[in-house]
């Protein structure tokens, strides 16, 4: 079952590597540590369900996308982009690398429709990397908390370094990665609402109307639900 997979990928990897365990309880990591924390996650995940990880790239924004309302998006190149500018904490970051490395697995997977015209196929995909991100996210916070650190860090403080040497480094690491983002084309991505549910019963995607329109997907909610700006694709 890939879902018990997953947590048992996750729960071995935080109980493990002590670095990790840390990274996830800290509101300062840098770019690089949270490229790293995330190239964990996602390779422990992939490899004990068979695929290749996919790279895994932080980016933000900058005057030329300060529209660009994305948390990630798993790119026509096949690499993840965590969009650093919008995400606010670890949670965050840990659900948006699971709808990620979901949209990673369907397109390794061929039994899988991940044609970008089927939209169809995309709208049951983006349902379904919906909730494999909510619930790798509950596996990464179980995890850190009976088995690593303690809590997910409640904050994303966006932290260059420590040192000019250090910030010189990150900001030219966003700054690479940003040009490998700019250059993909985005139509081809699935985008979803990142949605902080009231009740559990508004999981059912019978609950949700989605609208998918210019490859951007709208997700609209019966009252209880808080509809976060930020989009997955």
């Amino acid at each position: 079952d890939k879902l018990h997979k997953t947590d048992e990928a996750v729960t071995a990897k935080i109980a493990n590597n002590p670095a990790l365990a840390k990274a996830l309880t800290d509101p300062n990591l840098t770019p690089t540590q949270k490229q790293q924390l995330a190239k964990e996650l996602v390779g422990s995940v992939m490899v004990e369900l068979g695929y290749k990880a996919p790279e895994v790239k932080i980016v933000a924004n900058t005057n030329t996308n300060d529209n660009d309302n994305r948390a990630g998006h798993y790119g026509e190149d096949n690499n993840i982009y965590l969009n650093d500018t919008n995400i606010n904490n670890t949670k965050d970051l840990t659900t948006t690398i699971g709808h990620e490395t979901s949209h990673a697995l369907d397109n390794q997977d061929p039994s899988i429709n991940t044609n970008p015209q089927n939209n169809a196929s995309k709208t049951d995909n983006e349902i379904y990397a919906d909730n494999y991100g909510d619930d790798f996210g509950d596996y990464v916070e179980f995890a850190s908390e009976n088995y690593g650190d303690g809590n997910l860090a409640s904050a994303n403080n966006r932290n260059l370094g420590n040192t000019p040497a250090e910030r010189q480094r990150n900001t030219k690491l966003v700054e690479r990665n940003n040009q490998d983002y700019a250059r993909i084309d985005k139509s081809k991505g699935e985008d979803s609402a990142i949605i902080r549910y009231a009740t559990p019963i508004l999981k059912d995607p019978s609950s949700a109307i989605k609208i998918v329109e210019n490859g951007l997907k709208a997700i609209g909610v019966i009252a209880g639900a808080e509809i976060v700006n930020h989009v997955s694709d």
